[in-house]
């Protein structure tokens, strides 16, 4: 899998997200330090999160529930 080029974000909870096209996959980063992967994701799902008010109502509110996630090693 390629790395996953990660954004940084203005988010009292959420550091940095990303998406890699190929593989279907959203990752996002914590301010706590856990970084996780939730594959399935379209471009659709990662540009309405990317563009969301707030990154962290828009992960709580629809990514969690929408995705099964899995902490990564990966840094981000």
């Amino acid at each position: 899998m390629d790395e996953i080029q990660m954004e940084p974000v203005v988010s009292s909870n959420i550091k940095a997200i990303g998406f890699d096209a190929k593989n279907g996959i959203i990752r996002v980063s914590f301010l706590s330090g856990g970084t996780y992967d939730a594959p399935g994701a379209t471009q659709a799902d990662y540009d309405l999160f990317k563009s969301a008010k707030s990154h962290g109502q828009h992960f709580n509110k629809i990514l969690k529930k929408a995705f099964v996630w899995g902490k990564t090693e990966k840094k981000g």
